[in-house]
């Protein structure tokens, strides 16, 4: 297998899509698998309502609130089962957020995710602008609600991406000499999904030279054209996606995803050496 190499082409605070190349097609969505399931997040698990006079009842309420995104620190906190007090609920596991409103007004009033007061500032709503419920005139909610570090194999709450995919670096070749027929080219361009294909005056096909952004390898075109395109992909390439919603930076996903990755390599070494395989 080639050497591994790693290209950012796109980045920003939302998605990041790399070119990964040098690695099998196992490890890759090994890889993708850890990132969806295995790394920690905060997310609201137990909720108290001391006072509900919207619409809602408190189980749907306690159900957002469940699925709102908290900025995590995975430096400071540490997963219930993992410390000290076993879960019980101590500052090394758990934060508190509250919510305390009265709709004074004379109008519905909507209560959002930035309404919630957390006991640690690091430890907040991705988004402030979250809803979660509307009160009328004179009406009160009161909340404590309390977030723990989890993993999405036991919860979606706990989901450090949106969505994380990787799909194979798309080749595309033909010879311009084999599509002479203007209407076959135009029929090519057209049926593109992905508009990949463009005509110049003399009604030649052209290929785009980002093809590979969006190309999904449908072969449409291949089989439009009788064989005379021909869609590939490069072996032991690809296009790996991470759509985040905040909760960790990127650098932080990563390296906790490798990190994951060697400790249970490390238990898979262990579990083999305390076999006895007779021979």
């Amino acid at each position: 297998m080639s050497p591994v190499k790693l290209d950012v082409l796109q980045q920003n605070e939302q998605n990041l899509v790399l070119e990964v190349e040098g690695i099998s097609i196992e490890m890759i969505n090994a890889i993708r698998r850890i990132i969806l399931t295995e790394i920690p997040v905060m997310a609201i698990d137990e909720v108290i309502i001391l006072k509900n006079d919207s619409p809602l009842y408190d189980e749907i309420i306690a159900h957002r609130l469940g699925m709102l995104p908290l900025k995590t620190d995975l430096d400071v906190y540490k997963l219930p089962r993992e410390c000290e007090c076993s879960g019980y609920g101590c500052p090394m596991c758990q934060v508190s957020l509250t919510c305390e409103i009265t709709n004074a007004t004379n109008s519905p009033l909507i209560i959002y995710s930035g309404d919630l007061k957390s006991n640690d500032p690091k430890i907040i709503p991705v988004d402030p602008n979250i809803p979660i419920v509307k009160i009328d005139k004179n009406n009160k909610v009161i909340i404590e609600a309390y977030a723990v570090l989890g993993r999405a194999k036991d919860h979606a709450k706990w989901q450090a991406v949106s969505n994380v995919f990787f799909r194979y670096y798309p080749i595309v070749e033909f010879n311009e000499k084999d599509l002479k027929n203007e209407e076959e080219n135009e029929e090519i361009a057209k049926m593109c999904p992905f508009k990949l294909f463009e005509l110049d005056s003399k009604k030649n096909l052209k290929l785009k030279e980002d093809y590979w952004k969006v190309c999904t390898l449908c072969k449409s075109c291949e089989k439009i054209s009788e064989g005379k395109i021909k869609v590939l992909h490069k072996k032991d390439a690809y296009i790996f996606s991470i759509e985040s919603d905040g909760v960790l930076p990127f650098k932080t996903i990563i390296k906790k995803t490798f990190e994951i990755f060697t400790e249970k390599i490390d238990e898979f070494a262990t579990k083999l050496e305390e076999l006895k395989i007779e021979t």
